[in-house]
């Protein structure tokens, strides 16, 4: 089984991202590789070099099932409701401005992708990214990355690898160290431009929703918090224990 984590982008011309774990023998997970990805194209590619022999769980930090033309998703108001107090983005999800992740969630499950969180074979899933860091790294808000002055920008993407570094490997699945790790733990930040310090961004969202994917699979759909339904939309979170996050 490979985890695959993609930050999804929500226009067809916008860069997103991917990362690739594996499993190891001893039940923990470590970072394979991670990409840049350009287009519609490139996802999917992407998708279909990665997802393995054994098997994959793509987690996406992106809407995938979106029905409603207008106004948001029962799942993003469950959402706020939930973290709002934490100041997570807040989004309208509908048809109209999220016809691009939708398009691409349909052509995963057309690729065989079951978007149900407990089916047995390949799955997609929808995450949230700025949630998921709440409820691992145990904040106070989320790291806001991708907008804002460059300078907030490098600052937040910084403290962001170092809490991907410094608390996922004690976490259950524990996050190895590895070559692909240490890239981005390593990657210098003040040679910069805006454009390369997005795809570090993306790239560290996607590592965030592949951890999602390990912790589905390794401690079941039990040990997850399950946000909205199957028709309507929903969102997948990693539930770890207060002892966990903190």
């Amino acid at each position: 089984m490979r985890y695959l984590g993609l930050d999804l982008a929500w226009a067809p011309r916008s860069s997103s991202a991917g990362a690739v774990l594996e499993p190891t023998e001893d039940g923990t997970v470590s970072l394979v590789s991670t990409a840049h990805l350009r287009a519609h194209e490139d996802v999917l590619s992407w998708v279909a070099r990665n997802r393995g022999r054994g098997g994959a769980i793509l987690s996406v930090n992106a809407p995938l099932i979106v029905e409603n033309s207008g106004g948001r998703r029962p799942v993003d108001t469950e959402l706020e409701h939930h973290f709002g107090r934490y100041q997570i983005d807040e989004y309208a999800v509908n048809t109209v401005n999220a016809s691009h992740p939708r398009t691409i969630g349909r052509a995963l499950m057309r690729m065989g992708f079951d978007p149900n969180p407990q089916a047995e074979q390949d799955r997609v899933i929808e995450t949230c990214a700025q949630a998921a860091q709440i409820l691992l790294f145990g904040l106070d808000r989320p790291l806001r990355i991708k907008s804002g002055p460059i300078g907030a920008r490098k600052d937040a993407a910084n403290r962001y690898r170092e809490q991907i570094y410094g608390k996922l490997p004690f976490m259950d699945p524990e996050l190895n160290d590895s070559d692909a790790l240490e890239d981005l733990v390593n990657a210098d930040l003040g040679a910069m431009n805006g454009s390369r310090l997005g795809e570090l961004e993306g790239k560290l969202d996607a590592v965030m929703a592949g951890y999602v994917a390990s912790f589905l699979d390794l401690r079941g759909p039990e040990a997850c918090a399950f946000l909205g339904d199957m028709t309507t939309g929903y969102i997948l979170l990693p539930a770890p224990t207060d002892e966990e996050s903190e």
